[in-house]
């Protein structure tokens, strides 16, 4: 079956070139690679218009949309611009392993109608990528992983090496652009699996070279880059309009905990500004409406 790789980058070249170079380097080549460049202003451009080969095009977005917009974009190019079966797509900062498409492909060959394949995202040190850890069943979880053609049941999973066949992304659409980041790809893998069974890959790894192996919590986090933290509460809010009965009222008590968290908690940082962002988000949460987008094209 063909691949095309898609990948979206920000500001990262460095880790951009080391992706790139990863997928090169895989033990089965990928047919196509499409990278979305979310208006980067650090020489990506440049970089990226100087690679003349067959099978890779680039997408220069007009300003940054996020994540969730360059992952729309690259999904909404892949039906547009070619025939391959399945999209493997990751951030800039994920590098393969040699044999990562190889197992994500022996995978899909030994099972039948699949929703979506995740990889198994490691940090820099080998230990898991906390922002990475796919929801799985519980009690597939807990057999034996060691990959040896057993793969968990996923229920979500992030965008770092994730596996989609073509016909999916026609039945269940694209992800929400106006996600900006955050929630974007639990939301749309968990469209998927509600449909289809997806499945955890263990032998398939990437590295996620993120800065730190943290978490996303707002209650600790003392860097300058709270008000990102209104994309979270904002889908979170969204998302939890379009559940129902217990399922919503999780979803509420969960946002709520975390705003007593900070409003009441010990020795929490820059506190009315993080009051300020979540109650911001929240409230928006209420009025923001995106729609998914259909495709049915080739």
């Amino acid at each position: 079956m063909k691949v095309t790789a898609l990948v979206v980058t920000y500001n990262r070249l460095q880790l951009l070139k080391e992706c790139l170079a990863a997928i090169d380097f895989q033990t089965v080549p990928v047919d196509h690679v499409i990278v979305i460049d979310n208006h980067s202003t650090d020489g990506t451009k440049s970089f990226l218009d100087s690679i003349n080969r067959p099978n890779f095009e680039v997408v220069h977005m007009s300003k940054n949309l996020g994540g969730s917009a360059g992952f729309y974009q690259g999904m909404e190019e892949f039906i547009d611009s070619n025939s391959d079966e399945l999209l493997w797509l990751m951030d800039d900062d994920t590098i393969p392993e040699t044999d990562t498409l190889q197992k994500l492909l022996e995978a899909s060959r030994n099972i039948y109608d699949i929703g979506f394949l995740a990889s198994n995202v490691r940090w820099t040190d080998g230990s898991p990528a906390l922002m990475n850890i796919p929801v799985v069943d519980p009690l597939d979880w807990n057999k034996s992983a060691s990959g040896r053609g057993f793969y968990p049941v996923v229920k979500s999973a992030s965008f770092v090496s994730l596996m989609i066949p073509r016909k999916i992304i026609q039945q269940v659409g694209l992800p929400y652009k106006e996600f900006f980041i955050w929630g974007d790809d639990a939301e749309y893998t968990s469209r998927i699996s509600q449909k289809h069974t997806s499945y955890f890959v263990p032998d398939s790894i990437v590295i996620h070279k993120m800065k730190q192996n943290t978490g996303v919590d707002i209650v600790s986090d003392d860097s300058d880059r709270l008000d990102r933290y209104f994309y979270s509460f904002r889908n979170r809010m969204f998302l939890a309009r379009q559940h129902h009965g217990k399922s919503r009222l999780k979803s509420y008590a969960g946002m709520s905990w975390e705003l007593a968290r900070v409003a009441c908690g010990r020795g929490v940082h820059k506190r009315a500004k993080k009051i300020e962002v979540i109650t911001h988000g929240m409230f928006s949460g209420r009025f923001f409406n995106p729609k998914i987008t259909y495709i049915h094209r080739n």
